[in-house]
């Protein structure tokens, strides 16, 4: 099973995240999910605001890392892991709701700029 569709699997039925699955989904060490997410109602708002993400990302390992590394300047240029360890997860979830912060593909693609004549052949070809 793809890695992006156990995120469909990371909530039990008792309603709690499943940190071991989540952490499978987003292709991440569970320490290191831990560190990020170190309690149950974080690790809810983590997976609330990875699921809205989700569709922008070409996988959910670029969730995770958007999660951990992008800076919204609407927020004064913190990272959604710093909106949620700051309680703030409503208001980060209304942003990203109201699709201000997705408007691009994450992570942007990197321009290639080349000629063929500086294509080479391979070294052992």
């Amino acid at each position: 099973m793809p890695n992006g569709l156990l995120l469909d699997h990371c909530i039990e039925p008792s309603g709690l995240v499943n940190a071991g699955i989540f952490a499978t989904a987003l292709g991440v060490d569970l320490a290191d999910l831990l560190r990020v997410a170190p309690t149950q109602r974080h690790l809810k708002d983590l997976h609330v605001v990875i699921c809205l993400v989700r569709p922008w990302t070409r996988t959910a390992s670029d969730s995770w890392i958007w999660y951990c590394t992008k800076r919204l300047d609407r927020f004064d240029g913190r990272t959604p892991a710093a909106m949620i360890s700051e309680d703030r997860c409503a208001e980060l979830k209304d942003f990203l709701e109201a699709g201000q912060a997705l408007t691009d593909l994450w992570p942007p693609s990197i321009p290639l700029h080349y000629t063929s004549g500086e294509v080479r052949t391979a070294a052992n070809g």
